[in-house]
């Protein structure tokens, strides 16, 4: 005698909450930073100029702009005669990144199966998401590093290598308030941005360590500073922490999307439309359309008998521009952005602080044995 054959199975409880670490959102520090940047009072980048180019799809964007003129000469004679000084305009053309992201669903796949639609719908959202989010941020991050300054008129005590400025361990607790005084030396005295990854923050919370009323008040180091955290930052060899400077209103970012999205369009059973994201707080295109067809090969044994069932497409797409305050001459004008890298410990204990013992002829240090 026995009740194994009508023994209970396992026991499948569903619980959407219990994987959602599986598509849990990054920092998108850099990514946030333009957005922040591009809705700020002195953005770079007015409203007349983003709402066309965010119609702009099959158009070129170019932005009338006036170049750096450092010929001016400063005479000590007066005359009646004033000499003409005539401004040199340009086109800076506006160059875009299409991005676009998908996923599908077979509503009847759920019918016999403990992953409801919702739950599977929402991860592949999430994912998809954070997908186009973090390919953004990294755009992001490469519009800064291409345009970091090339021109340090005062770089104090620090190295500069590849135009980055190389921050020895030693001075990780004061190299942050020097930063203010290299960005006025280059003419930007204004609040500052940091963009950074977790080598940042690593330092800034040792820094915190000593606020005021500790036994060093560091809060100058990073008062008057805006940090924006971003896991896409990678350090370089021998690099503990990379970060960017930048001067407050000087980038931002352009959107656009197809021109179904940006008509709203209704035919043949397929919709298009603009929609935000999760995580992405920019306008993107969404296109939704259905199928029937053999569906049969999509989850093996579980769609084997689905040879003629409905297929929902969701896609979304856009167009991105990282902008940078236009100059013309890089090489002679510094631009808004220091690169900063600090150097890893060259000890197995990087906290120890080094002892150094000063002595020379003139001032010997006299040693014994030890009986």
């Amino acid at each position: 005698m026995s009740l194994i054959a009508t023994r209970l199975q396992n026991w499948r409880i569903e619980n959407p909450e219990f994987d959602r670490n599986m598509a849990r959102p990054l920092e998108y520090g850099a990514l946030d930073f333009f957005i922040e940047q591009t809705n700020a009072s002195n953005s770079i980048i007015n409203e007349n100029l983003r709402n066309r180019a965010f119609e702009s799809i099959g158009n070129t964007v170019q932005i009338p702009v006036i170049n750096y003129d450092g010929d001016v000469t400063v005479s000590n004679v007066r005359s009646c005669v004033i000499q003409d000084d005539e401004n040199t305009s340009a086109l800076y053309t506006v160059n875009w990144v299409t991005l676009a992201v998908g996923f599908t669903m077979v509503p009847q796949l759920y019918r016999n199966n403990e992953i409801d639609y919702q739950h599977d719908f929402a991860r592949k959202m999430e994912k998809v998401c954070r997908a186009l989010a973090t390919q953004m941020d990294i755009n992001a991050i490469a519009a800064l590093e291409a345009n970091k300054t090339q021109v340090f008129k005062d770089s104090l005590i620090y190295t500069v290598s590849s135009n980055s400025v190389q921050v020895p361990w030693i001075a990780r607790m004061e190299f942050l308030s020097d930063m203010n005084a290299m960005m006025r030396a280059n003419a930007y005295p204004s609040m500052l941005h940091v963009v950074g990854g977790a080598g940042f923050d690593s330092l800034v919370r040792k820094m915190a360590e000593h606020d005021i009323y500790n036994d060093v008040n560091k809060r100058l180091e990073y008062d008057n500073k805006v940090f924006h955290y971003t896991n896409n930052i990678v350090n370089e060899s021998g690099i503990f922490a990379t970060g960017y400077i930048v001067a407050d209103g000087n980038v931002g970012v352009l959107t656009r999307v197809d021109r179904e999205a940006l008509a709203g369009t209704r035919k043949n059973f397929h919709e298009w439309e603009v929609v935000y994201l999760p995580f992405i707080d920019l306008p993107v295109g969404s296109h939704y359309y259905t199928a029937v067809g053999d569906q049969s090969q999509i989850a093996g044994a579980a769609s084997a008998d689905m040879t003629c069932n409905v297929k929902e497409y969701y896609g979304f797409s856009v167009d991105v521009a990282f902008l940078v305050a236009y100059n013309s001459n890089p090489e002679t004008v510094a631009n808004p952005i220091i690169k900063v890298e600090v150097a890893s410990p060259l000890t197995a204990n990087p906290f120890a602080q080094p002892v150094q013992v000063v002595n020379d002829e003139e001032n010997p240090v006299y040693t014994s044995e030890v009986q």
